[in-house]
């Protein structure tokens, strides 16, 4: 793959995470926090603020993956975490958000 194609791609991929992130915490913010301690809502890009300024402070790099892994490997792992873990997580909280 050419190198400015995998550039595209993994930019691509941030904003996708972004996005899903923002618009998954207004989600979970609105069903639970809103109701139960009568914060605000918060927009999209109220909650895309949240969630970087979140993740800025929480972030740790822990390296448990083997060495032999290709670039194309690793991105494919990172595409279906930032795609898949935010479903998960609505998933999850609209299964508990119709138990209230």
């Amino acid at each position: 793959m050419k190198p400015a194609l995998l550039f595209a791609a993994c930019l691509a991929l941030m904003l996708i995470g972004v996005l899903l992130n923002g618009w998954v915490l207004s989600l979970l913010w609105g069903w639970f926090l809103v109701p139960t301690l009568g914060l605000p809502s918060l927009s999209i890009l109220q909650s895309i603020g949240i969630a970087l300024a979140i993740s800025y402070l929480t972030y740790q790099y822990i390296d448990t993956q083997p060495k032999d892994f290709t670039f194309v490997e690793k991105f494919g792992e990172i595409l279906v975490v930032t795609i898949v873990r935010p479903f998960f997580a609505v998933t999850f909280g609209f299964i508990v958000h119709l138990m209230m």
